[in-house]
């Protein structure tokens, strides 16, 4: 049996959806260009277009709740120079996580 840690898990499943929902939010609603978004989250153009036709970030679904966080996050990330200097917080705040983990055979520390 192999255990597997909770931040794997949350990097496997839920950081990608995040920045799927970021760069949607922000290309989509606030017209940032992909270039800028790509920039801003440390990624190549190739990357976001992947992210924004749903090829990248799986097909997680984040509630209402999660999907506030997120656009408070991106628009942190936008006026930000240093881009999210408080990124462990997605483990903690999205209700995502825990349903993620219970679903996994997590090693529980």
């Amino acid at each position: 049996m192999t255990l597997t840690f909770p931040c794997e898990i949350i990097s496997w499943h839920v950081l990608p959806a995040v920045r799927r929902e970021i760069a949607t939010y922000l290309i989509n609603e606030k017209h940032v260009s992909r270039k800028i978004v790509s920039q801003k989250l440390g990624l190549t153009e190739a990357a976001i277009c992947q992210y924004l036709k749903h090829k990248r970030g799986g097909t997680h679904k984040f509630n209402e709740h999660d999907i506030k966080k997120i656009k408070e996050m991106a628009d942190l990330l936008i006026v930000s120079e240093k881009g999210f200097d408080k990124m462990c917080v997605v483990c903690k705040e999205f209700d995502a996580s825990e349903q993620i983990l219970n679903n996994a055979n997590v090693a529980r520390i």
